[in-house]
């Protein structure tokens, strides 16, 4: 047997090992609420799950809702609707100009005992990488547009939580980060609210507020402390916007503004400390000159 023949073998064997090594992981599809996309997929969103993954299956179908992709705490990954249907996962959400992310984004949520807010498994977070980079290689998904739900939605939604590493992930070529050195290459007059906005954060209103808070928990997760009250206070905000769900679009939004925000109690002062805008900055300017490279 030649030499190119077992160079041959070898990679079909390992072609082979690499199919099987994912289907473990990844079970049959089980179809729940969608609808056929007829946008391209643009966005990424990564949210998590504080129960079982079977408690989670059955208050998706309970509620209407559905996400493409649920990642359990073993790493095993389960597909719940084709990528080319829209799940609802997204909700009423905002990033860089797009209102409402569902039609052109993917979801993946991970189980976590206390949505992020400590470590998460090794197995499941190399699972979540594998597959995050598959989406991003066939949807071709630019990084200033991998999100998290907290930053399409501040206001209400708090996952995948402070806990969740995206240094990590830029780093393995997933999403942004940020040179400290580079705050200094904007503008100096620059607003926390347009700075905030470059990124691609909502800033009407009360959302300045929240958009900071869930900007520190992406991109400072060292200076957010512990929320014991997380679970309990967002239970009540889900239970309340799906109140508003149900009521006429037309009475939605000023309806929202009355639901309690998701962002813990917090006098402001961060908005105005230093290194919180040194921080900003730095990755306001990465992401103007991503969408300079993808306008």
């Amino acid at each position: 047997m030649t030499k190119k023949i077992l160079l041959l073998l070898l990679l079909i064997v390992c072609c082979i090992w690499a199919y099987l090594q994912l289907s473990s992981r990844t079970q049959k599809i089980l179809v729940l609420e969608s609808e056929v996309r007829s946008v391209p997929i643009k966005y990424l969103v990564v949210h998590s799950f504080n129960e079982t993954p079977e408690k989670m299956v059955d208050n998706l179908q309970k509620y209407g809702l559905s996400v493409h992709y649920l990642i359990d705490a073993k790493g095993n990954i389960q597909q719940l609707v084709p990528e080319n249907r829209v799940a609802w996962h997204a909700g009423p959400s905002f990033w860089a100009g797009t209102q409402g992310l569902n039609r052109s984004s993917i979801g993946i949520e991970l189980e976590h005992a206390d949505f992020g807010q400590t470590d998460f498994p090794k197995a499941q977070i190399d699972s979540l990488i594998h597959l995050m980079k598959d989406i991003i290689q066939r949807h071709r998904i630019l990084p200033e547009n991998i999100v998290a739900h907290s930053d399409i939605a501040p206001d209400g939604k708090m996952d995948p939580g402070r806990a969740f590493s995206w240094q990590q992930l830029a780093e393995q070529g997933i999403g942004l980060w940020y040179n400290i050195d580079d705050a200094d290459k904007l503008p100096p007059d620059l607003t926390v609210a347009e700075l905030l906005a470059m990124v691609g954060y909502p800033v009407k209103g009360r959302q300045l507020t929240a958009s900071a808070w869930a900007f520190r928990e992406h991109f400072m997760p060292e200076v957010v402390p512990y929320d014991g009250d997380i679970q309990k206070r967002g239970d009540m905000i889900f239970q309340a916007r799906q109140k508003v769900a149900k009521l006429p679009a037309a009475e939605q939004a000023k309806a929202l503004e009355q639901v309690p925000a998701i962002y813990p109690p917090d006098d402001g002062t961060y908005l105005t400390d230093p290194h919180f805008i040194q921080v900003l900055r730095a990755v306001a300017y990465q992401y103007q000159q991503q969408r300079l490279l993808h306008p």
